[in-house]
């Protein structure tokens, strides 16, 4: 009975390790590609002003201080925009209502190597009620029309959505992104001392 016991216990640590650090830890994705000039002419084509009372801010370390975020962690986006950039549609009180995230080619994003493109656009989200109002788009447009390309090659530029998130998939292709292939990892994330650090097994090159 006393090893029945032990297995049992054996099994149960086993699958609570398993559902809290690595079931949750496992990402699927799709990767997509577009050329930035075709981006930019379609999404020109569906292009809508931001919603009144609302504007584009450019995130820094100086003026994170003056926007509340309640939609992500603003050090994350901190985080990527050292390499990258970091965006932000904001209100009047200075709420963040959208943001973006991204980083350059031979320089790291969240799960990837950025190699095979010159910009990887790593997230964007828009808070609930706001969405449906275009903001996500203009994000995107205004985006890639002030990237800075010091290196260019192919002005590509790429992401990485999960297949289940039809929307932002449809948002894409409707731009010009191209679905490449698709990627599993294990993605581990530690904040400590105010930094994230990121664990992923395997690393691909996007």
């Amino acid at each position: 009975m006393k090893i029945v016991s032990i297995l049992k216990e054996i099994k149960h640590r086993i699958h609570y390790y398993y559902v809290k650090y690595v079931k949750h830890a496992i990402h699927n994705y799709y990767v997509f590609y577009a050329d930035s000039t075709e981006l930019l002419e379609k999404a020109q084509e569906k292009l809508c002003p931001l919603p009144e009372g609302l504007r584009l801010v450019k995130l820094t370390h100086e003026n994170k201080h003056l926007y509340k975020c309640t939609i992500d962690d603003m050090d994350k986006m901190l985080y990527f925009s050292v390499d990258g950039e970091s965006w932000l549609v904001v209100d009047d009180d200075n709420n963040v209502v959208a943001f973006h995230y991204g980083t350059y080619r031979g320089t790291r994003s969240m799960f990837y190597n950025v190699k095979n493109c010159d910009f990887e656009h790593v997230s964007i989200q828009v808070d609930k009620r706001y969405q449906r109002k275009g903001i996500a788009l203009y994000l995107l447009y205004h985006i890639v029309k002030n990237l800075k390309y010091d290196d260019v090659k192919n002005k590509r530029l790429g992401t990485c959505i999960k297949p289940t998130n039809i929307k932002s998939i449809k948002l894409h292709e409707l731009i010009g992104f191209k679905k490449s292939h698709r990627v599993i990892l294990i993605h581990i994330r530690r904040k400590k001392d105010g930094r994230y650090t990121f664990t992923n097994i395997p690393r691909y090159n996007i």
